[in-house]
C-alpha cells in the first residue's frame, strides 16, 4: 500500500513528547481506515503506535482527539501533494495521462491534482465518509473538521484560480465553489475506482475537463 506519511525523522530528546503524540497520530491512520471512529478503541490506537495507554492519555483523551488530529495531518499532506502535483505539471509542459487533455490547462492542471491524489483514494475516503457521517451527529467534531475541509478547499481554488488568471479565462462561480465541486468529483472518481474496481483514467479526464468546460469561460483577455 502506498504510504500517505513520511517516516519520521530521528529527533532530540527534548522533542520526545512531540513525537510520541506524531507517532500515535500517523499509527492511527491505518486502524480508523480498517475500523472507523466507531469501531477503533484506544487500545487498537496504542498498539498501532508501539506504545502504553499512559503514553496516549499523557497526548490525547479520546479517540475522537487523534482522529481530529490525524485528519488535519493528512489534510495537510493532500495539499502538499495538490502543490507538487501542479508545479510538476507546469515544470514539464504537459499534462498527465491520458490524451484527451492535449494541452496544460487547467483541466490538465486540475487532472494533476487528482492524479497525484489518487493513490490515496481508498484511505481518503474512509476517512472523509467517516468525518462527514461523525460530523454531522457530532457539533464539536463538526466545527473542527469543517476547518480541514475549508483549508483544502481553498487550496484547490487558489491553484485553480492562479491557473485561470495566467490563461486569462475566468469561473462563472466562485472559486471556493468551483473547487468544492471539483473535490466532489475526485471523491466520486475514487470511490467509483474502489467499488467497480476499474481503471478510471479516462473518466477522470473527461468529467474533470467537461465540469471545467460548464463553469469555465475565456474573457477574449489573455495576459500580456
Amino acid at each position: 500500500m502506498t504510504e500517505l506519511f513520511e517516516p519520521l525523522p530521528k529527533s532530540a530528546g527534548t522533542r520526545r513528547r512531540e513525537n510520541t503524540r506524531t507517532k500515535l497520530v500517523r499509527a492511527s491512520l491505518e486502524v480508523f481506515v480498517e475500523k472507523g471512529i466507531d469501531g477503533v478503541t484506544v487500545d487498537d490506537l496504542v498498539t498501532a503506535a508501539g506504545f502504553t495507554r499512559g503514553a496516549f492519555y499523557s497526548n490525547f483523551s479520546t479517540k475522537e482527539e487523534v482522529f481530529t488530529a490525524l485528519f488535519d495531518e493528512v489534510t495537510a499532506e493532500l495539499i502538499a501533494i495538490a502543490n507538487a502535483s501542479v508545479e510538476e505539471a507546469i515544470s514539464s509542459g504537459t499534462p498527465p495521462e491520458p490524451k484527451q487533455v492535449p494541452d496544460l490547462d487547467d483541466a490538465g492542471v486540475m487532472l494533476a491534482v487528482f492524479e497525484g491524489i489518487r493513490p490515496f483514494g481508498r484511505q481518503w475516503y474512509l476517512l472523509y465518509s467517516d468525518a462527514i457521517a461523525r460530523s454531522l451527529r457530532d457539533e464539536k467534531m463538526r466545527a473542527a473538521l469543517a476547518v480541514q475541509r475549508e483549508r483544502l478547499r481553498d487550496r484547490i481554488g487558489a491553484l485553480l484560480t492562479l491557473r485561470l488568471e495566467a490563461s486569462g479565462a475566468r469561473s462563472l462561480l466562485a472559486p471556493e465553489d468551483l473547487a468544492q465541486l471539483l473535490i466532489g468529483i475526485f471523491i466520486d472518481l475514487m470511490l467509483r475506482e474502489q467499488m467497480e474496481d476499474r481503471d478510471i483514467t479516462e473518466l477522470a479526464a473527461t468529467t474533470i475537463l467537461g465540469t471545467l468546460h460548464a463553469f469555465v469561460e475565456d474573457t477574449g483577455s489573455p495576459p500580456s
